[in-house]
């Protein structure tokens, strides 16, 4: 029995040996595996079969023709478990996977892992070799967390986009493996090479990654990427006109966002035909302007399943659009037009993915046939219609039938938007006239220009702009795009020593004044002044520039009295030494009194770091661009806000004559950290700081969860604002999971009873503080409605990025935008609190809870036996009642009793 065992056990493992197609291409592949506690027990050896699975089909072996490999493990320690000097065969890597532990630590510090890779692993002299292609591919199942071992920001999410970073520019291909529902997408693709249709790969759980489909994708992209870029059969040089020599470039003032849909089914036949549809795609890119102010493009195609190559705003220059357009490949498959339409429609003019606002929307969609399913693609076009989308439709092919053609010129928003062609070779007859009414759609008018603000003509302020000129600028050209912008924000003041003074630092390893505020005093010696600055280079010492700004802001120095003093920050990381900046900010506010903004650059700066250093209310003095070429779509909004940095900012009012009951639901999960809850503390100290509190005014309960929930104070505990601050400070960090179902199901029971301080004539209140999504979020929504459904005002807070929008407006009450609120880290929670206390503050005293809330005690003092009997007599009539079938009877039946005694 114990043989026959083993071998069906051989047979279930390597059922599928044979069948993966192998890559012969040399390689050296790191593998970095997720071993933390939240992949079960059954599941890590899948994990491991996938690993082994794939390094079998590699060419495993020590000649410069050969793969070789490398294995990472991570969770709250990361382990180098083998390295590329270390047996590299096939059965020695094999058996070395094979023996990885599962380690089932309580962190996931991902960035960690990814530090050893680019150290350690693909160092010089650990056996990478120079001349053989470098690939990385983590395997998680999850989101970083630091689990508290680290007090990063954000659970040190930032740290890894940095090390994916140092990873992609060693070079090497980094591949993110996403697994089960607990990823984050937005994670993946940071992290992951470009273009993350190429490099991301998701499995729905552990069952699907260990298919030969997902196997086999990363085994082909592995080797597609190493694979030289002239083995890619270029298009035939017959096939495409070359567009006139003398034809202008009609869009170059256009500002528009510009979505591509190609239809890649497999009736376009061959690989070549699919890039006359590419090439296309250049030549109309070649007629317009790219940039963040000017067009954005992205691309879509559709088959069987409809797929984004890239967003809006993942490529600023014409230069990285064609090189992205260069890595499209063909599927082939059947035409479903309309999930292409529906995908449109849902994602290629998001603003998550880089849509504008107060922009066309146009979107060009190219196919060679009807539809699979016409009724749904009418059904889409339907939606489409209902949209802002300005829809250009292109039909290729000679034998269209009458319903293809309606289906066409119904996706098309006018008789102009549709155009029709034999096929492909000959969509270069008709790119100049689909570019000239595109252009048109896309045209600016006088109303789209930037109109000058007049207000601030009547500024007068003396300000210091900062630039951070320290080496992750990466070059002269990108520092000038910071100081052009510089330029085109004073272009709206009027500059002199009667009016606003400018004056200009920047710092990297020191500091260097580039000149005063008493230096010039007319626009143009300012901006020549400006232009003719240069990069310096070096670290990150934020703090030395801000205690220079405190020596030189002197009278001498043109630091006028009885004028507004405004800092204009710009940085695109971190400061080197982090302890010393936050001291110097302290510095600098005790000894000054400047209004100080800031703005980041991309997505390795410390928001937290700049979020201390801005002034308040931080919302209004914080901005964030993805890179410098977007610096100029906040150049309006930061220009009205420093002409109107001068007015008073109004100080919150106390919550007076106010009665309420009021419970906070703390997330304490691992993905927070404790530096991180320390400051969820204080943002509720301060809230609660705005309003009365007393036995008959407002009364503040808590309840804390991760794992599972706890009321940590209930309603009546607490009578004075100073008893709350003590309370609230000696709550203990607990970690765990995010459980969020839980925390509501103690609401629902114990926070708002009589036995809790509860009162039946005033508003109860639920405000939930939470960084990421439930683990089970049917229950979550259940409980959430059966909250507001029982009367309570449910405000939710939602911190960071790695949250489901809709279970936030799900523990939201109506109207949702009132009463939820969504923060960049827990350090701009500051930011909000005025705004939460002030909702808070103004819930309408009339609201009552619909149904009453039922005490369980209550329960059993009216029915007492009763009870029982009720659940004995539903057996005896074997009625199949379940528990809560059984308290919504009784509830029920308690509702009718306590009207009877009313």
């Amino acid at each position: 029995m114990r043989f026959l065992f083993c071998c069906i056990f051989s047979v279930l493992i390597f059922q599928t040996e044979g069948v993966l197609t192998k890559c012969s291409k040399p390689v050296d592949i790191v593998f970095a595996i997720d071993t933390s506690a939240s992949i079960w027990i059954v599941n890590f050896p899948k994990q491991i079969q996938f690993v082994r699975d794939v390094v079998s089909e590699l060419n495993i072996g020590s000649g410069i023709d050969k793969s070789r490999v490398a294995v990472v493990t991570f969770s709250k320690d990361v382990k180098l478990v083998f390295d590329f000097n270390q047996g590299q065969d096939t059965d020695t890597v094999t058996k070395a996977v094979d023996e990885i532990v599962h380690d089932t630590g309580d962190a996931t510090r991902t960035y960690k892992a990814l530090q050893m890779v680019h150290e350690q692993v693909l160092a010089p002299g650990n056996g990478e070799r120079p001349e053989v292609e470098n690939v990385v591919v983590v395997l998680t199942d999850g989101v970083t967390n630091s689990g508290g071992y680290d007090s990063y920001t954000n659970g040190g999410k930032d740290q890894t986009l940095d090390e994916a970073r140092t990873v992609r520019n060693l070079p090497a291909h980094l591949f993110a493996i996403g697994i089960g529902h607990g990823v984050n997408m937005e994670e993946l693709k940071h992290m992951a090479s470009i273009p993350d249709t190429t490099y991301v790969i998701t499995a729905n759980d552990f069952e699907e990654l260990n298919t030969d489909n997902i196997k086999q994708k990363l085994i082909n992209r592995t080797c597609e990427v190493v694979v030289p870029q002239a083995t890619i059969p270029p298009p035939p040089a017959t096939t495409t006109k070359p567009p006139p020599k003398e034809e202008p470039k009609e869009c170059y003032e256009a500002r528009a966002d510009i979505v591509f849909v190609l239809d890649q089914s497999s009736s376009i036949k061959t690989y070549e035909n699919f890039q006359k549809e590419l090439e296309f795609v250049r030549e109309v890119i070649d007629r317009i302007e790219i940039g963040p102010t000017k067009a954005q493009v992205g691309l879509m195609k559709f088959s069987t399943d409809a797929t984004t190559e890239f967003h809006l705003g993942d490529h600023t220059t014409k230069t990285d659009l064609v090189n992205a357009l260069s890595m499209v490949k063909w599927d082939g498959g059947d035409t479903y037009t309309d999930k292409a339409i529906n995908m449109l429609i849902d994602r290629g003019f998001n603003k998550v993915f880089g849509a504008r606002e107060n922009v066309p929307q146009i979107a060009i969609i190219l196919t060679d046939g009807g539809s699979t399913k016409a009724s749904l693609t009418e059904e889409a076009i339907d939606r489409l219609k209902t949209t802002d989308i300005i829809s250009f439709a292109i039909g290729v092919g000679e034998n269209k039938t009458d319903k293809m053609l309606e289906e066409l010129t119904n996706i098309a928003t006018s008789d102009d938007h549709f155009f029709d062609v034999d096929n492909l070779d000959r969509l270069v007859d008709i790119r100049k006239n689909l570019v000239n009414v595109l252009c048109e759609d896309a045209g600016e008018n006088d109303e789209d220009k930037p109109q000058k603000n007049e207000e601030c003509k009547e500024t007068i302020a003396d300000i210091m702009f900062l630039l951070d000129g320290s080496t992750s600028i990466n070059n002269q050209e990108t520092f000038d795009k910071e100081l052009d912008f510089i330029i085109s924000v004073i272009d709206e003041m009027d500059i002199g020593n009667t009016q606003t003074q400018i004056a200009l630092m920047q710092f990297a390893s020191g500091t260097k004044v580039e000149f005063l505020f008493n230096k010039y005093d007319n626009k143009a010696d300012v901006a020549t002044a400006i232009q003719s600055a240069k990069w310096m280079q070096g670290n990150t010492y934020l703090n030395l520039a801000l205690d220079k700004i405190v020596q030189v802001s002197t009278k001498k120095n043109g630091f006028r009295d009885n004028v507004p003093h405004i800092l204009v920050l710009i940085s695109d990381g971190v400061s080197t030494r982090r302890s010393y900046t936050m001291k110097a900010i302290e510095r600098l506010r005790a000894q000054t009194d400047y209004i100080v903004f800031g703005i980041g650059v991309g997505m390795y700066l410390n928001m937290e770091e700049l979020s201390q250093l801005v002034s308040e209310p931080k919302q209004d003095h914080q901005f964030h661009v993805d890179n410098q070429d977007s610096l100029p779509l906040i150049r309006s909004q930061l220009t009205t806000r420093l002409c109107a940095a001068d007015e008073p900012i109004p100080a919150p009012e106390v919550c007076i004559d106010k009665k309420a009951d009021i419970v906070f639901i703390a997330d304490a999960s691992t993905s927070i950290g404790i530096t991180d809850f320390g400051k969820l503390k204080s943002f509720m100290k301060k809230v609660i700081s705005n309003f009365e509190i007393g036995s008959d005014k407002i009364q503040i309960g808590l309840v804390t969860f991760s794992n599972s929930s706890k009321t940590e104070f209930p309603l009546k505990a607490y009578s004075a604002s100073d008893e709350l601050d003590k309370a609230i400070d000696d709550v203990h960090y607990t970690q765990g999971l995010t459980f969020t179902h839980l925390a509501l199901e103690e609401v629902l029971k114990y926070g708002f009873t009589t036995e809790a301080g509860a009162r039946v004539d005033v508003p109860r209140i639920v405000v939930i503080v939470t960084d990421g999504w439930s683990r089970d979020p049917t229950k979550t929504l259940i409980n959430a409605q059966k909250v507001k459904d029982a009367g309570i005002i449910m405000f939710s807070i939602g911190v960071g990025h790695y949250l489901d929008e809709d279970e936030l407006k799900a523990m939201s009450s109506d109207p949702v935008e009132n009463h939820s609120f969504m923060v960049e880290d827990y350090s701009a929670l500051e930011s909000i609190q005025n705004s939460v206390a002030s909702k808070v503050c103004t819930v309408n005293p009339s609201v009552r809870p619909v149904q009453p809330i039922i005490d369980p005690s209550r329960v059993n003092s009216i029915f007492g036996p009763k009870r029982n009997n009720f659940i004995n007599k539903a057996e005896r009539r074997k009625e199949n009642l379940d528990q809560e079938d059984i308290l919504s009877l009784l509830e029920k039946a308690l509702k009718r009793r306590l009207d009877r005694n009313d």
